[in-house]
C-alpha cells in the first residue's frame, strides 16, 4: 500500500448517529462540506479524504442537528425527536418508528399542541382522537372514562414514561390529568398486549414529561396565571435547564380551582412534575421521573333531575416515579433498566342524613325487541297528566350517607434490549410487577411477570412486517399468551395499505380477586378478559405532503368480561358477558396555508352484548359509545397570534340513568375557541371560550355538563 493510502484512511470523517435513546438512526443525511451521505443500518456514516467540517443531520421525525466533526476521534451525534412531529411513534413498537410503518392506527400530540389548545386537562385534548369515546360525569371534577373502540373504560392502558398511572385492574380516573409539564402524547388504538401486558387489550396512551437541555446552562421558565366563569382560576409555573453539559432538569407546578356552576360543585386539583437526567456519555443516561397531584372534589350528583347531594366529597391523592437507565453498547445495541412505583389514594365520603327527592318525568317509549326509552322533560311532582304520547313517571329517591376508602399501588422493574439489525429492529425484555392494595380491610398483593419479543422489519423497500407476542405469567390467573402481527405495504404516490391481527387480555381488579364482605366476595379463579382484534388501514399523503388521510376498518370481540354474579349468596364476580365492536376511523390533517392548519377525525360504531347475565341487555348496545362522533379542528398562526377554533359532536348512545329507566342518551355538540397573541418575546396574553353555543347536555344522563364559560390569563417566559 502506498503512503498516500494511509494518508486518506487518516484523514477520514467517520461517526454514528443515535436516537435518543441511543439507537442507531439508519437513513439520516448528513451534509458534510460539498459532501451529503446517509447513514447505514447501523447509523454509520463516513467522509473518506477529509480532516474536519461543520455538518449538518436531518432526519424526518428528528430535530436537525449541527454539528463540528473532524478525523481525530469517532464522532457520535444524538438526534432528538422533532418538537413537531407527529408522525413517530415509540409507543407502538418499544423503539421510534414511523406510524405508516409501524402497522398501527396511533395519534400524536405535541408540546405545541397542548399550548395552542389551552386545555388544563389531558382528556380534552383526547376528545379529538378518532376512536375514542370521553364520558364526564357533569363537569370539572366529575369522573371521567375514556372508551377506546368500544372496549371498557377499564381496558386501556395509560403510561407516565413508561410507567402505569392506572389502578391494577386497569380503572383510572382521567380528570386528574393535567396537561402542565407534558412533551408529548401518543394514542395508539388497537389491542398493545403483546408490548405491555394484561392492561394493554383496547389501547395505550403514553403520555411523556419535559426534560431539558444539559448544554444550556441558563434556566429557562414560565409562569402563567388565568381565570374565567364560575370563579375558576389556573396557575402553572415551570423551570428547565441544564449543568455542566450533563445534566438536564425540568419542574413544573400548577394548580387549577374552580367553585362550579351547582352546589357543592367544587374543584381543586394541585400537581406538580420533576425530571432529571444525567448523561455519563453520548450513550449512557440516568433519568428520574417524579409526578404527583393531590384534589378534592365536590360530588353534587345527578343535578339535572334535581337530586343534589349538598355534603359528599372526594379527596385523591397520587404519586408516580420512574427511575430509568439507557446504555448503548456499540451502534448495534441498547439496552434499558427500569424501576417504576406508583400509589393511588381515594377516599370518598357523603355525611348527608338521607335525604328524600321527591322527583317526576315525562317519559317517550319507542316500541321494539329492545324498548328505547327518552326523556321528555322534568315536571312537577304534583303532576297528575301526562302530555300525549308520553307516561308520567314519580319516583322518590333517598340519599344516603357513606364513605370509602381505596389505596392501592403498584411496583414493577423491567429490562428491554433493542438489537438493530439490516433492515430493522430486534426489541425484547422482562418485566416484573408487583400489585398491592388495601380490600375489605386487608392487605392483599399479586404478582405478574411478562417477557415480551417484537420484531420491526423491512422485508423490502415497499413491505413492512410487525410482529410480536407477550408470555403473561400471573400469581392468580396463570399464564397467558398475546401475540400480535401486522404487514404494510408501500404503495405508489406515498400510501400505506396496512392489515393487522391482534390480541388483548385484562386483568381482573383487586376488589374482583380479593373482596371479603357480608354481602359479596371476590373470586381467585377469575380469568382475564381478552379482546381479539382485527383492522385494515391505508394511510396517504397528498399535494406534495401537504395533506394526509387515515382510514381504519376494526372489529373487535370482547369475551370472557368480568361481571357481577347474584345468582349465589355472597354475590360473586364471574367470566360471563360477552361483546364485539366494529367500525370505521377516518382522520385527516390539511396545511391550507402557511398560516392555517385543519385537522379532522370521525368515528363510525357499533356495538353488541351477545351474552350477559343482566336480563333484557343481550343484544343491546354497549353503554355510552356513541354510533356516530367527530371533531374539527382549525388553527391560524398569522404573525404573532395563535388562534385555535374547534367543534365537536357526539350522537345518540345507549345509557342508563337509574331513576327513571331512561336507556338513550340524545346526542349533542360542543364548539370551543382559544387564542394567545405574543405580544412580546416574553409577555402572552391568551383568552378560552368553551362549550361556546352554550348547549344543554347530559354526557351521562341525569349529570348536567358545564354550559357556556371563558376563562382569559397571561403567560410570562424567560
Amino acid at each position: 500500500m502506498t503512503p498516500v493510502f494511509f494518508l486518506l484512511l487518516m484523514f477520514n470523517v467517520r461517526g454514528v448517529v443515535l436516537d435518543p435513546t441511543a439507537r442507531p438512526v439508519e437513513g439520516a443525511e448528513v451534509v458534510c462540506g460539498a459532501g451529503t451521505v446517509s447513514t447505514d443500518a447501523r447509523g454509520r456514516f463516513e467522509f473518506p479524504a477529509a480532516d474536519q467540517c461543520e455538518a449538518t443531520i436531518t432526519k424526518p421525525g428528528f430535530a436537525a442537528k449541527s454539528a463540528s466533526l473532524t478525523a481525530a476521534s469517532e464522532n457520535s451525534i444524538v438526534l432528538a425527536l422533532a418538537p413537531t412531529s407527529d408522525r413517530v411513534v415509540v409507543t407502538a413498537t418499544g423503539a421510534p418508528v414511523a406510524i405508516e410503518e409501524a402497522g398501527v392506527a396511533a395519534d400524536v400530540f405535541t408540546a405545541r399542541d397542548f399550548e395552542a389548545r389551552q386545555f388544563p386537562f389531558v382528556q380534552d385534548v383526547l376528545r379529538d382522537v378518532a376512536g375514542l369515546s370521553v364520558v364526564q360525569t357533569g363537569r370539572n371534577g366529575g369522573v371521567t372514562s375514556v372508551f377506546v373502540r368500544g372496549g371498557n373504560s377499564d381496558a386501556a392502558l395509560v403510561l407516565l414514561d413508561g410507567v402505569p398511572l392506572t389502578e391494577p385492574g386497569g380503572s383510572l380516573d382521567f380528570v386528574h390529568l393535567t396537561s402542565g409539564g407534558l412533551d408529548r402524547m401518543e394514542v395508539v388504538r388497537g389491542p398493545e398486549s403483546a408490548l405491555f401486558g394484561a392492561e394493554a387489550s383496547s389501547g395505550v396512551i403514553q403520555l411523556f414529561t419535559r426534560h431539558g437541555d444539559p448544554e444550556s446552562s441558563t434556566p429557562h421558565g414560565s409562569i402563567s396565571y388565568e381565570r374565567g366563569s364560575f370563579s375558576t382560576d389556573h396557575w402553572m409555573a415551570s423551570l428547565d435547564g441544564g449543568l455542566a453539559g450533563r445534566i438536564d432538569y425540568a419542574f413544573n407546578a400548577g394548580q387549577f380551582r374552580t367553585t362550579g356552576e351547582f352546589p357543592n360543585d367544587v374543584y381543586r386539583i394541585t400537581s406538580g412534575t420533576a425530571n432529571l437526567g444525567f448523561h455519563f456519555s453520548d450513550s449512557t443516561r440516568l433519568r428520574a421521573v417524579y409526578r404527583t397531584f393531590d384534589s378534592y372534589a365536590g360530588t353534587p350528583g345527578q343535578v339535572s333531575y334535581g337530586l343534589t347531594d349538598y355534603v359528599a366529597h372526594a379527596n385523591d391523592r397520587d404519586s408516580a416515579l420512574s427511575l430509568r437507565f439507557d446504555d448503548a453498547r456499540g451502534s448495534r445495541f441498547a439496552q434499558r433498566v427500569t424501576l417504576g412505583y406508583h400509589r393511588y389514594r381515594d377516599l370518598f365520603t357523603d355525611p348527608n342524613n338521607g335525604a328524600v327527592y321527591d322527583i317526576a318525568a315525562l317519559i317517550r317509549t319507542v316500541p321494539g325487541p329492545h324498548p328505547r326509552v327518552y326523556l321528555v322533560r322534568l315536571v312537577d311532582p304534583s303532576t297528575t297528566a301526562a302530555d300525549p304520547g308520553t307516561t308520567l313517571d314519580k319516583e322518590s329517591v333517598a340519599l344516603f350517607p357513606g364513605s370509602g376508602l381505596s389505596i392501592t399501588d403498584r411496583t414493577n422493574a423491567a429490562y428491554q434490549g433493542t438489537l438493530t439489525h439490516h433492515g430493522g429492529g430486534l426489541v425484547f425484555g422482562y418485566e416484573y410487577e408487583r400489585q398491592a392494595g388495601v380490600i375489605s380491610e386487608r392487605d392483599v398483593a399479586r404478582h405478574d411477570n411478562g417477557v415480551f419479543l417484537h420484531e420491526q422489519f423491512a422485508l423490502t423497500p415497499r413491505i413492512f412486517l410487525t410482529g410480536g407476542a407477550r408470555v403473561e405469567q400471573s400469581s392468580t390467573f396463570g399464564t397467558k399468551f398475546a401475540p400480535r402481527g401486522a404487514v404494510t405495504f408501500r404503495l405508489p404516490k406515498e400510501t400505506f395499505f396496512r392489515v393487522s391481527a391482534a390480541r388483548g387480555i385484562k386483568e381482573p381488579a383487586l376488589i374482583e380477586n380479593f373482596a371479603r364482605e357480608s354481602f359479596f366476595a371476590g373470586n381467585p379463579s377469575l380469568r382475564p378478559e381478552k379482546t381479539n382484534s382485527f383492522e385494515a388501514g391505508v394511510f396517504r399523503e397528498w399535494f406534495g405532503r401537504r395533506m394526509r388521510t387515515d382510514l381504519a376498518f376494526f372489529r373487535n370481540s370482547f369475551q370472557d368480561l368480568i361481571v357481577f354474579d347474584f345468582s349465589s349468596f355472597p354475590g360473586t364476580w364471574q367470566n360471563i358477558d360477552r361483546s364485539w365492536a366494529r367500525g370505521a376511523e377516518a382522520t385527516g390533517t390539511v396545511r391550507l396555508a402557511r398560516h392555517v392548519a385543519l385537522r379532522g377525525a370521525y368515528t363510525k360504531l357499533y356495538t353488541r352484548i351477545t351474552r350477559t347475565n343482566s336480563f333484557g341487555q343481550a343484544g343491546l348496545e354497549l353503554l355510552r359509545r356513541p354510533r356516530n362522533s367527530g371533531s374539527v379542528t382549525l388553527e391560524l398562526t398569522p404573525r404573532r397570534w395563535t388562534v385555535v377554533a374547534g367543534g365537536r359532536f357526539v350522537g345518540e348512545r345507549q345509557d342508563n340513568d337509574f331513576v327513571f329507566g331512561v336507556n338513550r342518551n340524545p346526542g349533542y355538540q360542543y364548539v370551543f375557541v382559544s387564542g394567545t397573541w405574543q405580544a412580546s418575546r416574553h409577555v402572552a396574553p391568551f383568552v378560552r371560550i368553551e362549550n361556546a353555543l352554550d348547549e344543554q347536555y347530559q354526557e351521562v344522563l341525569g349529570y348536567s355538563a358545564l354550559s357556556r364559560n371563558a376563562t382569559g390569563g397571561i403567560r410570562v417566559t424567560w
